[in-house]
């Protein structure tokens, strides 16, 4: 017998717009304006004497609007065990005369709480309902979609993301952007517009009740300039940073944030330890992670380093081995951990109490930094020859391992690039390490683990930060930093693949 749930409607805010759709969703939407339009003569003179100019400078200001219409309502009275879609429709309109085009991010918004994407039952939150995309089967969930006008008469309409273009898409935990107009001055008197809609799936055994939920959507500009930065997206916004400016970029695959920062080398590294967990049979795929090469068509073979890969509709799919875990440990136990380089190992100092630059982020041995599930195939040096080093990684997509080559590092753009920092930041010293540790670069003295230690005050104990370059079947090349000592390419038996070392990714 399914339930049903009494209808009401939420009163609405000064800046925002409330919709709500019974035992299902509301959503809200700000109207954000960021700027008025400001027509000024600036200046207009002429010489009383010989000859002169008169000069004219008009300024005309971006102006960009976002207002949105109600056209059905998203309100449902719905019985268990069903499944709704097109619930609503909203119309949101941009305006923007900015010629590098517009933005729109959206965040799951419930209970005025951003990153909450929830729908929620404020009677009994134990039963509210997360999004998904499931039209039948255990799990209630709810999603979002986006759809531009059809017979739109503007000549300039957004372009809608991929994820939620016609279709339905997760409601986001974190800022995305959903529709942007890319360049080009809008059509200021049609506007540029598209609709949202939603989708609810109950299970039989749903608690009846109101479910509320909420969407906040923004509008930015300039598009070159986004209003939250990905790492995954680091394509769209790493032209558009300053000579060792700084920002906040989140990791899609956990929402951690990370601080980044463009060098003195022209490259975006990150600032901060990498801390992504790895755990048994948990898949990343190459929409999220740095996986470029699974399968070789010429040969009929997976990478030689494989063991984990698949490959699906041009996606790449990295499953860990089952025996891949992140463990958890205080003080300098790490109790679990085996020094291998045929199973993925990551471990997590619980007790870590830095923040920002100063965290110590996980360790990884070599075949969870490559990404791979049996590193024990890569045995040539690469010093010499990069090319040959593997070509995935744990780091985000659209960032890689660090290179450690042979080539000069006083050559701008050197693949020696630990050792282009020391050139720049360090006075090339060999001796010790103080531009490492401090601004910019905030490299740490985070030790290492091995044999289910994590050494901090011995040899091993400065700073120990994993490449991509091969050394030997049982070694990969480091950067190793003390206060007496930094050895930019080291890749002696203290650098041994099954180890637990740091990671630093840089953008590609």
């Amino acid at each position: 017998m399914g339930h049903k749930a009494k209808q009401s409607l939420m009163s609405s805010r000064a800046d925002f717009f409330y919709y709500a759709f019974r035992n299902v969703l509301l959503v809200s939407v700000p109207l954000l304006v960021v700027s008025s339009v400001v027509l000024s003569h600036l200046s207009l003179h002429s010489s009383a004497t010989g000859s002169g100019t008169d000069q004219i400078q008009f300024s005309l200001s971006s102006s960009c609007t976002m207002s949105s219409v109600v056209d059905e309502a998203h309100t449902k009275e719905i019985n268990n065990g069903t499944y709704h879609s097109d619930v609503g429709k909203t119309t949101i309109t941009t305006l923007c005369n900015d010629g590098n085009g517009y933005s729109v991010y959206a965040v799951g918004y419930s209970n005025n709480e951003e990153g909450n994407n929830k729908l929620i039952n404020a009677e009994h939150p134990e039963y509210s309902i997360d999004t998904g995309l499931a039209t039948s089967g255990l799990i209630s969930n709810w999603a979002m979609k986006l759809n531009n006008i059809p017979d739109d008469p503007s000549p300039t309409p957004p372009v809608i993301e991929p994820a939620y273009d016609n279709t339905y898409g997760l409601v986001p935990q974190y800022w995305t952007r959903v529709a942007s107009r890319p360049s080009g001055t809008t059509d200021m008197d049609e506007g540029s517009s598209f609709t949202t809609t939603y989708a609810i799936y109950t299970t039989s055994n749903q608690h009846a009740g109101t479910y509320n939920g909420q969407v906040k959507y923004v509008l930015t500009h300039p598009s070159t300039r986004p209003y939250v930065y990905y790492m995954q997206e680091v394509d769209k916004w790493k032209n558009t940073i300053a000579l060792e400016e700084s920002v906040q970029a989140i990791d899609m695959r956990d929402g951690k944030k990370y601080w980044v920062t463009k060098l003195k080398d022209g490259n975006i590294w990150m600032t901060q330890n990498l801390d992504l967990d790895i755990e048994a049979n948990t898949v990343l795929n190459s929409q999220t992670t740095d996986l470029n090469v699974a399968y070789d068509s010429s040969t009929g073979q997976y990478a030689e380093y494989d063991n984990g890969y698949t490959e699906s509709n041009e996606v790449i799919y990295y499953t860990p081995d089952s025996s891949a875990n992140t463990i958890d440990f205080t003080g300098t136990d790490v109790s679990g951990w085996q020094n291998s380089d045929t199973e993925p190992y990551t471990a997590n100092k619980t007790d870590d109490t830095g923040t920002g630059h100063a965290s110590l982020g996980n360790y990884y041995n070599w075949t969870a930094a490559i990404a791979s599930n049996n590193s024990s195939s890569l045995t040539q040096d690469t010093l010499s020859d990069i090319s040959k080093n593997p070509k995935n990684s744990i780091c985000p997509k659209g960032w890689r391992l660090p290179t450690i080559s042979n080539q000069s590092n006083t050559i701008s753009g050197s693949t020696n690039e630990f050792a282009r920092l020391n050139y720049l930041y360090n006075n090339n010293s060999t001796s010790n390490s103080d531009g490492f540790v401090i601004k910019p670069l905030y490299f740490i003295y985070g030790g290492l683990i091995n044999d289910r230690t994590l050494y901090i005050d011995m040899r091993d104990g400065g700073g120990n930060y994993r490449s991509s370059t091969v050394s030997s079947s049982l070694s990969s090349y480091r950067l190793a930093i003390t206060d007496s000592l930094a050895n930019v390419a080291d890749g002696s038996k203290w650098s041994a693949k099954n180890r637990g070392m740091s990671i630093r990714c840089l953008a590609k």
